[in-house]
């Protein structure tokens, strides 16, 4: 029952230790959609938001990150961490 909320807590660390800007919780809900697979479409339904929506939240990740590209973007978020 508190893996998940542990698991949370260490990927912030790391992320902290890694030098990585801070996402909100938004973004990093979004990117980890985007780490599973999805779509711009298939978040943007999942999220109930349009897609124009979830491109402007990715273009803010990226400029936060310092990337131009969804990969990029992921393995800058969760360096260490397996996405599950």
């Amino acid at each position: 029952m508190l893996r998940p909320h542990l698991v949370e807590v260490y990927r912030d660390l790391e992320r902290r230790r890694a030098g990585i800007p801070d996402l909100t919780s938004r973004q990093l809900e979004l990117l980890r959609l985007v780490a599973e697979g999805h779509s711009n479409t298939q978040i943007a339904r999942r999220l109930f938001v349009a897609e124009g929506t979830v491109r402007k939240h990715l273009e803010n990740i990226y400029e936060r990150l310092g990337v131009t590209s969804r990969t990029a973007a992921v393995a800058t978020a969760f360096p260490l961490a397996e996405i599950a």
